[in-house]
């Protein structure tokens, strides 16, 4: 199914399911700011999982790293050895590029000391992990960690951390 043909159909089941919703009633929110609202909550995830993704859950971390305890996966989150990343539902996930066979890539602890995510810098340094870098030759940060070269990723990471604080 080609672009046009998909948002085609997204459209025709949208406006289905938006009339059986409102019924007769005439909603007090503008159309077009409820069209664009559906239309990102439909893709968001997707768009997270296409950028950041995929990721694991609690118990296949867990399972990942040997058998470790939920408290040791959540000790390691929040010594920042682990990043974790919290969904709309509360639920965290783990992308799975920052493990490399039964481990965390190395160099992946001492990026998010430097970065220190809440839950809301956690999605941004997911999407900076695994998107190409003009000051890393346009590869992905993570891709150079994976390579075993951490100092130009974490350089890369001290001049990210200082725009947040400057």
């Amino acid at each position: 199914m080609g672009r046009t043909e998909w948002v085609g159909s997204a459209t025709a089941a949208f406006e289905d399911a938006l009339a059986d919703l409102i019924g007769e009633d005439r909603p007090q929110l503008d159309p077009a700011e409820a069209g664009r609202r559906a239309a990102l909550d439909a893709v968001a995830g997707a768009m997270w999982t296409e950028q950041a993704g995929p990721f694991y859950d609690t118990e296949a971390v867990m399972d990942l790293l040997g058998g470790v305890s939920k408290q040791a996966v959540n000790d390691r989150v929040r010594r920042h050895r682990l990043l974790a990343l919290r969904t709309g539902s509360g639920r965290l996930v783990y992308p799975t590029m920052q493990f490399h066979r039964r481990a965390v890539v190395p160099g992946v602890g001492e990026l998010l000391d430097l970065l220190l995510p809440d839950d809301t810098e956690a999605w941004m340094v997911a999407s900076w992990l695994s998107t190409p870098d003009p000051d890393l030759d346009g590869q992905t940060p993570i891709a150079v960690l994976r390579s075993g070269s951490t100092e130009p990723v974490l350089r890369a990471a001290r001049q990210l951390a200082s725009t947040f604080r400057g």
